[in-house]
C-alpha cells in the first residue's frame, strides 16, 4: 500500500472485516473504522467524497462519538 490508500483498498479492508464478522460489524469496530476514516479525511488523504462512500458501508452507530470528536464540541 502507498501513503495514500486509494477507495479501493480501503473499501477492500472494510469488506474484509463486514465478512470477518459475518455480514454486519460490531458496533465497536463500526467506531473505530468510522474514526479511521474521519482521520483519513482530516488529514486530505481522501476526498469528501471517498469518505461518504466509505461511510455507507458501515452500520448506522447511534450517538456516534466520532462526529463529535471530529466536529468538536461546543
Amino acid at each position: 500500500m502507498s501513503d495514500r490508500p486509494t477507495l479501493e483498498e480501503l473499501q477492500d479492508r472494510i469488506q474484509r472485516e463486514i465478512t470477518h464478522f459475518g455480514g454486519v460489524l460490531p458496533e465497536r469496530v463500526a467506531i473505530a473504522w468510522d474514526g479511521y476514516i474521519a482521520g483519513l479525511l482530516e488529514w486530505s488523504l481522501i476526498t469528501p467524497s471517498e469518505h461518504s462512500k466509505l461511510s455507507d458501508m458501515l452500520p448506522e452507530i447511534p450517538d456516534n462519538p466520532v462526529m463529535a470528536i471530529f466536529l468538536g464540541r461546543e
